[in-house]
């Protein structure tokens, strides 16, 4: 096999739920690849692809040996790591949906196979890919960050069930957040609440950084309504960012208030009860951000493809999945001790 095929790759999809479907689908309308087909050992899963999407598929990912340059996996997170695993010791470039692993010492695995074999390894974070964060990127300035706050909420659509919501939703942030702050996690603590299963359906978490920054997480699948926003304190300039609505603000003091020469709380009252008019343009600077649309499974789908044609590393890497993941596990660890204490005090 060509490790690093100049056009064309073969391509499977591994996994034909509601993602893995997805990824089918814009792989197949792909030019610069070619889709081998999509494998589930489900039969009804199978038949809804070969009647809606047109896909030869398999019933079981050894039969793609030999038959395929590279893999996406979009199974349930437990099989992430047999899979994947299956994949990069034969060479075979793989694109793993997050998280990479249900745990650290598998998604380790996973990074060393990739390594000793010289496979691309990508993991599906896919806000990386988002035009509000790319367009962001490009005017934030990362060591002046000191604080930052996202929610990622949503209502219980019964997926993802054999994990929990960190590993579900929050890795995104924690993802976007490591990514962002150039220093190491110092301290973690985290609370939750499990509702409806096994797993934690709401997390709250506040990170320290040994730059002194700090973030605070919010994550929930049983909410009444989605949310995908985050806001990040700077030193000059706050930023909101609203995922869903592909837009953002920048926000600063002007450059009266930022001398001094306006201040509000020296105002007569008269003079103060105007201010909140006047708020957004004489004292406040404000710019809102609406970034062109874009599809970001396509943009993951480019890079990949990118970082097998030349053999370079791609925007997530195993390490860069290895980090969320990490601290995800401890957010996890830490609500599964407080239920369990919980659990015992009732008792």
């Amino acid at each position: 096999m060509d490790l690093f095929p100049s056009s064309n790759p073969r391509v499977a999809v591994i996994g034909a739920g509601h993602l893995g479907r997805i990824h089918a689908k814009l792989l197949a309308a792909r030019s610069d690849c070619t889709l081998v087909g999509l494998c589930d050992p489900i039969a009804t899963s199978r038949q809804w692809v070969e009647q809606n999407l047109h896909v030869p598929c398999f019933e079981d990912f050894l039969e793609l040996e030999k038959q395929v340059d590279a893999i996406v996996i979009a199974t349930p997170t437990e099989f992430h790591h047999q899979v994947g695993k299956w994949a990069l010791e034969r060479g075979i470039h793989t694109f793993i949906e997050k998280p990479i692993a249900n745990r650290v010492d598998q998604a380790r695995d996973l990074h060393r196979c990739a390594t000793k074999n010289q496979t691309v390894l990508q993991v599906g974070h896919v806000e990386r890919f988002n035009p509000v964060w790319e367009s962001l990127l490009a005017r934030i300035q990362p060591a002046t960050i000191h604080y930052v706050e996202s929610r990622r909420e949503g209502v219980y659509t019964g997926r993802s069930t054999d994990i929990g919501i960190v590993l579900d939703l929050m890795i995104h942030d924690l993802d976007l957040i490591l990514s962002l702050i150039d220093s190491p996690v110092s301290n973690i603590r985290a609370s939750g609440r499990r509702v409806l299963g096994q797993h934690e359906d709401l997390a709250i978490a506040d990170l320290e950084f040994q730059n002194g920054a700090r973030a605070h997480l919010r994550a929930s699948r049983i909410s009444a309504a989605a949310a995908r926003t985050m806001e990040i304190q700077a030193e000059s300039e706050w930023y909101d960012l609203d995922f869903a609505a592909n837009s953002w603000t920048a926000t600063r003091a002007s450059a009266a208030v930022e001398c001094g020469d306006l201040q509000a709380d020296r105002l007569n009252p008269t003079e103060r009860a105007k201010v909140k008019d006047e708020l957004f343009g004489r004292w406040l600077d404000r710019m809102q951000i609406n970034p062109p649309a874009g599809n970001a499974i396509q943009s993951e789908h480019q890079d990949f493809l990118n970082a097998i044609r030349t053999g370079t590393q791609p925007r997530v890497n195993g390490l860069a999945a290895i980090n969320s993941l990490e601290v995800a596990c401890e957010i996890t660890d830490q609500i599964a001790q407080k239920s369990l204490r919980l659990l015992r005090r009732a008792a």
